[in-house]
């Protein structure tokens, strides 16, 4: 973690400490959904004393960014692992498609607790931009297993294909788990439904 937004701890005791205070936030985060916490929580939850979280952080911002960049950049190692292994796999479009699907289904899942926080945390331009960038990698990695297969797409643009599948996966999927905007209609209809039916329309979008 080499964020400018905390200041780096030099002993392993500061080095534990920061780590507490860090899994504490997250923990907070996570059960909050809307990143309403103060620091005092922090503090009482990882025990440390508030004096300790001023001493690494400016403030409640600064701590935030540190927190939703760490989440993110063990969300992108785990996200570029799946797309590795899936990718090793010797599979045809309609085989690969409904597993791409089911793969980002079950990770959005996984991390729909600690991206619900900070995705209503929209208007801070830092972790706006940082998620930003997290969503950019993983659409390009969805983007690349299918266009692995173009000598099996048949629709008559397959750029602007592939694109609107990645899409409408995407917020399909990010409004049944209640992310961003979408709150209010998470939970509508069913899951595996819903991830067998966005595979399959998927596939004969492309190949028909």
């Amino acid at each position: 973690m080499t964020t400018p937004n905390v200041r780096p701890p030099l002993q392993d005791r500061s080095r534990q400490s920061l780590e507490k205070v860090l899994t504490a936030a997250r923990q907070l985060l996570c059960e909050s959904v809307s990143a309403d916490l103060t620091l005092i929580e922090v503090s009482k939850a990882a025990g440390v004393s508030i004096g300790s979280i001023y001493g690494r952080f400016k403030g409640k911002e600064d701590l935030l960014q540190v927190v939703f960049e760490d989440a993110l950049e063990q969300m992108d190692l785990e996200w570029q692992s799946l797309m590795s292994d899936l990718g090793a796999r010797p599979l045809t479009l309609p085989e690969r498609l409904p597993l791409l699907v089911d793969t980002l289904a079950e990770f959005l899942a996984r991390h729909a607790a600690i991206l619900k926080p900070f995705m209503n945390r929209a208007g801070n331009a830092d972790i706006a931009r940082s998620g930003k960038q997290s969503h950019g990698r993983m659409a390009a990695s969805f983007i690349a297993q299918i266009s692995a297969h173009q000598g099996e797409i048949r629709h008559p643009d397959p750029e602007r294909a592939i694109n609107s599948c990645f899409r409408i996966t995407y917020s399909s999927l990010a409004r049944f788990l209640g992310l961003g905007s979408a709150a209010d209609a998470a939970g509508e209809g069913d899951w595996n439904h819903l991830k067998q039916d966005l595979g399959t329309m998927s596939v004969l979008f492309l190949t028909h």
